[in-house]
């Protein structure tokens, strides 16, 4: 009878012991995820901020394509064609925010989610990067938002007339919105990261027309997780479940072009980001010579 009493007591105990162990584990790698996480929250650039005055004294014309370059790795703008569309005042702003260290805080978007914001520690405000005008076609991408440690990240597409349209989680089907909404650029700028990508060789009509394609189908998509895995990627005009990733890989695929580099099963903001069809226009937060 003891003996049956310590067999019991024993298996309790080590029931209770594994449980503990379980915890204590997984405690310690949320724990180290979400350090993680915070370390590669933003990436500064790992080059000293220069002084544009000479630079910026001569005509536009006149400056040299070293220059240009001095002035995109300065500010984070790649494209030159988006960098002479800058005033001298835009540049030096630019360049501010690309080299402004801040402070990195976090907002919950979901019950497992977080989203990395940057704020100013001497106004205890959240931080707007500027942003380049975004023409229709062109893709948002962000490593902000992150699940116990995995930067899943955030993106959308830019339509003409100062809109977005993006799947932004569960619950919410994919929507368009205005640019100056919270839902808009303020939820990338205000972040520690972002990339605008932009097709390449390709003219601002075909643009036009992958933007205008995805308004009229691809609104109104229920969000889901599982597209991909248990039910099919590619789903034409008609999908029946999105998010964000998916949803403007959808657009893309729909125009003829499979932006995921991989070809796998699920398509991730980072494959998006990664992808050799687009151009960087601008990164902030990200290192301009590795991307993200």
């Amino acid at each position: 009878m003891k003996l049956k009493t310590y067999v019991k007591l024993r298996n309790t105990v080590a029931v209770f012991l594994a449980i503990f162990v379980f915890l204590f584990f997984a405690v310690l790698f949320l724990l180290i995820a979400s350090l993680t996480a915070d370390y590669d929250a933003r990436t500064l650039p790992t080059y000293a901020q220069e002084d544009l005055g000479e630079i910026l004294a001569k005509p536009k014309e006149a400056r040299t394509d070293e220059d240009y370059e001095i002035l995109s790795m300065q500010t984070g703008v790649l494209l030159r064609s988006a960098v002479e569309q800058l005033s001298d005042e835009e540049i030096l702003q630019f360049q501010r925010a690309f080299f402004f260290e801040g402070e990195v805080r976090h907002e919950q978007v979901a019950i497992t989610t977080v989203r990395d914001m940057l704020f100013n520690p001497e106004t205890g405000q959240p931080f707007y990067a500027p942003i380049v005008a975004l023409e229709p076609g062109d893709i948002l991408v962000t490593s902000t938002a992150h699940t116990f440690g995995w930067r899943n990240g955030h993106a959308a597409l830019a339509l003409e007339r100062g809109r977005l349209l993006q799947s932004f989680s569960l619950g919410y089907p994919s929507e368009i919105v205005g640019l100056d909404t919270y839902a808009g650029l303020p939820l990338f700028c205000s972040g520690t990261n972002f990339m605008v990508l932009r097709l390449k060789n390709a003219t601002l009509e075909e643009r036009l027309a992958i933007a205008r394609d995805a308004e009229e189908q691809l609104k109104g998509i229920p969000y889901t997780l599982i597209v991909g895995i248990f039910m099919a990627k590619d789903q034409g005009t008609m999908p029946e479940g999105t998010h964000c990733s998916h949803l403007v890989w959808q657009a893309y695929k729909n125009a003829g072009y499979d932006i995921d580099p991989d070809g796998g099963p699920v398509v991730t903001c980072r494959d998006i980001a990664n992808s050799p069809y687009f151009e960087i226009v601008q990164t902030y937060g990200f290192d301009p010579l590795s991307g993200w």
